[in-house]
């Protein structure tokens, strides 16, 4: 009786084991419905869709799971698309299009950024800190950034001249296709956001998900702090136009290139601190007059510092330590931190200058400039005698510091106006590339 019994057991078994394996095998020959254009909103979007799964496939680690948010179709969505944002550029017939994209803190790691940010066109604003991202950075001029987004507040992202408060968030009454920037307030679940605390406050929605970013004009920004890019900064790395470029803590290497004076009319900071970028200090970037922040520290830079430096009236923190300048750290810099000027902070210790003027002797006693570990004469704290001989009888190759420049003619207002009465010192995390640093 049992074998009787077990038989037709062992049948049916066989039969239902066939019966999935059938299935399995049909449904691994039946690929899944590939989303089409009609699917999409517009034809921006399906395009992007496109290379936001492109670059997923090449992801070989996220551990908080945010790659499982990139399906679908709804890529401007509330819980869909965790990092991108999309807004409505205007001249654009309205139609929604990717403008933001915020992984910070997300610990993807990727080979590298090419086929993904510089296939978006619309990009206005990539922050991408505290991943393992590598390779080369991506050739960003073909971004047009041609556009406005549409808001209330026609002020630039930039900290000069505006208290108003920048926030992102969906209007009363909008839902996830119709969603446009507001003033004051957030979007329901923002309990962890991006927020740089500067005088205009720019505080990107909930990381939980997409949605609108905050309305700006004449602002774009690379932010890619804390990740594993390797190799020269784009010789035409200045076409691009950024307001905001932060790359520090990186594997970078070779000149900063001499085209980053196109961007004297956009570039607001500029953070290169902890690379290995090399060769000579450029002229060029003496010639950033809107720029408040260069920080070009610990890297391997050498040369004096050019007399160009003098035009930089908007800078406020210049930190050039831990490099291999050398020569004397001129006058006509330290001048920048008088009466009417910004600069508030200027660090050049663990170089190899070798005198001061009487303008930086004054900034060494006010605290404003740092020269220690230098090789100037009568200076407590400075290297020893045999390493900075060693140091300046090597030969040098990068051109003596000429005469005084002519420096670019201002373009705005803000160049027009009159400059705070003495030097006021910010807090650090009021710039928005030093506040990428501590997220």
């Amino acid at each position: 009786m049992a074998i009787h019994l077990k038989l037709p057991f062992t049948h049916l078994l066989f039969l239902i084991l066939s019966c999935i394996v059938s299935r399995v095998a049909r449904s691994e020959l039946s690929p899944p419905y590939q989303l089409q254009p009609q699917d999409f909103q517009n034809d921006r979007l399906y395009r992007t869709y496109r290379v936001i799964q492109r670059f997923k496939s090449t992801i070989t680690s996220d551990p908080k799971n945010v790659t499982a948010t990139w399906t679908g179709n709804d890529i401007c969505g509330e819980s869909s698309y965790l990092g991108f944002y999309c807004e409505q550029p205007l001249g654009q017939d309205k139609d929604f299009t990717v403008t933001a994209v915020l992984l910070n803190g997300f610990h993807l790691r990727a080979p590298k950024l090419q086929g993904f940010i510089d296939q978006l066109p619309d990009l206005a604003i990539f922050h991408a800190s505290s991943n393992e991202i590598g390779g080369d950075i991506p050739h960003l001029d073909s971004l047009p950034y041609q556009f406005e987004f549409s808001v209330a507040s026609p002020e630039p992202l930039h900290p000069f001249g505006s208290s108003v408060s920048v926030t992102a968030g969906a209007s009363a009454g909008s839902n996830n296709k119709g969603r446009q920037s507001s003033l004051e307030g957030t979007r329901a679940g923002s309990s962890d956001n991006t927020f740089f605390n500067f005088t205009i406050h720019l505080q990107f929605g909930s990381p939980n998900g997409g949605g609108a970013i905050p309305g700006v004009t004449d602002a774009k920004a690379l932010l890619l702090n804390y990740n594993n890019l390797s190799g020269p900064l784009p010789a035409n790395l200045g076409f691009s136009k950024f307001s905001y470029l932060a790359l520090a803590n990186n594997k970078l290497t070779g000149p900063i290139p001499p085209s980053i004076a196109h961007m004297q009319d956009s570039l607001f900071e500029v953070l290169l601190l902890n690379n290995q970028l090399s060769g000579c200090l450029p002229h060029e970037l003496g010639m950033l007059t809107k720029t408040s922040v260069i920080d070009a520290g610990m890297n391997q830079l050498t040369g004096p510092i050019p007399s160009s430096f003098s035009c930089l009236s908007s800078v406020e923190q210049l930190n050039l330590a831990g490099n291999r300048l050398y020569g004397q750290v001129p006058d006509a810099l330290c001048n920048l931190a008088g009466p009417a000027g910004r600069l508030a902070n200027l660090t050049l210790s663990s170089n190899y200058f070798t005198s001061v003027g009487p303008a930086c002797s004054a900034l060494i006693k006010d605290g404003v400039l740092d020269v220690k570990r230098n090789c100037i004469p009568g200076f407590a704290n400075q290297r020893g005698p045999a390493e900075c001989a060693s140091f300046l009888s090597q030969p040098k190759t990068c051109p003596a510091s000429s005469a005084p420049v002519a420096c670019p003619t201002a373009t705005d207002a803000k160049k027009d106006a009159a400059a705070p009465e003495g030097t006021v010192t910010r807090d650090y995390s009021s710039y928005v590339t030093y506040a990428t640093l501590h997220e």
